[in-house]
């Protein structure tokens, strides 16, 4: 009779296994986890690489790079590695090898590159066989929407050592990570050298700008003081010399309007800030669009709670976005209607009853226990929508002076019977 062996013994010896396994496996895990949360924290790509170098290493990789795919070039080359060696090849993006790799599904091992499978030159052998000999092992490509970013090169990891059951469904993970961080960081360098040619467009422009006033302000000097030194001895003459001198003060007005215009940049705080009163600011605005006013037959209420009051204001900036919102009530209004124009001083800050925030940075206003507020109201266009585009650049650069000032920009409408523009400045900060 034979006697059948226990096999209790080895069944726990397998459940042990199972267990470190696991216990391995949540590490690495964890692991990852932390390695997605620097990654994150970073939009430098030559710190992505090094985060992963280090990552890799902790998985008991003896050498880890980066290949990224060079901008303006039809190749992946290497980038800043944790571990050293000698000169790395930079390989063509048309190879084989490269076809290869951004075919496969997951982590591929180099020498199993076939190049005769993949119908490719004698010469595409090279480079793997290059990597081989700088000590990778192993390639996962990275892979964007756009296409291959670049691939991650590991060598040193022994089967059964490092990433032992997981490292093929880990590294796959690793790729994806490293993928959309190195995506992120590739569109952060590309929006930031963006940003530095709009700088400087927009710094040779305000040059050019400034440049070609200065040449109008010499001649419009000289037309200047040739009409107030003239003596006209008809009537008529004298007529038309008042209309010059007119004249000639209107374009002075408006090169100081073009000139503050051409001042005026998103995010700038750089506004010259003086204590000075908003009422006579409006007067003037209103004293130059007289002649359209009395062309149209609109009738002008000003109600000024507030004259003689002072803010600390850019007056010529402020200006700008009063007469945008004057220039829009006039084109809006009909003949014969009616635009009303408040100024006065509010004990708090602006609440719903007051209309809709048309500045998206109305969180980084300033707060204040009282304001200068400005009213603009008239029969116009509804914008419940939120389109404000219809009103043209005027407002969109109104909302740029006005966070400029700490301010806020508010709408209201009433389906189009009752449309209000108000600016709130602070006063006490």
């Amino acid at each position: 009779m034979i006697r059948a062996v226990s096999d209790k013994k080895n069944e726990r010896a397998d459940s042990r296994r199972i267990e470190e396994r696991l216990e391995r496996r949540t590490t690495a895990f964890e692991s990852l986890f932390r390695l997605v949360e620097k990654l994150g924290a970073t939009f430098d790509v030559g710190e992505i690489a090094n985060i992963l170098a280090a990552f890799m290493e902790e998985r008991q990789a003896k050498r880890t790079t980066l290949y990224l795919v060079a901008s303006g070039r039809k190749r992946l080359e290497p980038q800043a590695a944790a571990a050293g060696g000698g000169a790395l090849p930079s390989i063509p993006l048309e190879s084989a090898f490269v076809r290869w790799l951004a075919e496969a599904d997951g982590p591929v091992r180099l020498d199993e590159f076939d190049a005769d499978a993949g119908q490719a030159a004698a010469e595409d052998e090279e480079d793997p066989r290059s990597l081989v000999e700088a000590g990778f092992s192993r390639a996962v490509a990275l892979a964007g929407r756009e296409g291959l970013l670049g691939m991650l090169l590991y060598g040193g990891v022994e089967d059964g050592d490092g990433f032992r059951d997981c490292d093929d469904e880990l590294c796959a993970m690793l790729a994806r990570a490293a993928s959309i961080s190195i995506r992120n960081a590739l569109l952060s360098a590309k929006a930031g050298a963006l940003i530095q040619d709009l700088e400087r467009f927009s710094g040779a422009k305000r040059e050019l700008v400034a440049g070609v006033a200065q040449d109008i302000r010499m001649p419009l000097a000289f037309l200047k003081n040739a009409l107030w030194s003239l003596e006209p001895d008809e009537g008529g003459e004298s007529v038309l010399v008042d209309m010059a001198k007119n004249e000639i003060g209107r374009l002075e007005r408006k090169m100081e309007y073009v000139l503050t215009l051409n001042d005026i940049e998103p995010g700038s705080r750089d506004f010259e800030m003086e204590s000075a009163d908003v009422s006579s600011i409006v007067e003037d605005i209103l004293r130059e669009k007289l002649p359209e006013l009395e062309e149209k037959q609109l009738h002008v209420d000003v109600d000024d709670r507030a004259r003689f009051r002072k803010a600390l204001i850019d007056p010529g900036k402020l200006s700008v976005v009063i007469r945008s919102l004057i220039d829009n009530a006039v084109d809006a209004v009909e003949r014969d209607g009616t635009v009303a124009v408040t100024i006065r001083v509010s004990g708090g800050p602006p609440g719903k009853e007051d209309g809709v925030a048309l500045d998206d940075r109305r969180a980084n206003a300033a707060d204040a226990s009282s304001y200068l507020v400005i009213e603009v109201r008239y029969d116009g266009i509804d914008l419940s929508e939120g389109d404000i585009s219809r009103l043209g650049s005027g407002l969109v650069i109104s909302r740029t002076v006005v966070a400029g000032h700490g301010g806020t920009l508010l709408y209201k409408s009433d389906s189009g019977r009752d449309t209000q523009f108000s600016i709130w400045i602070p006063l006490d900060v």
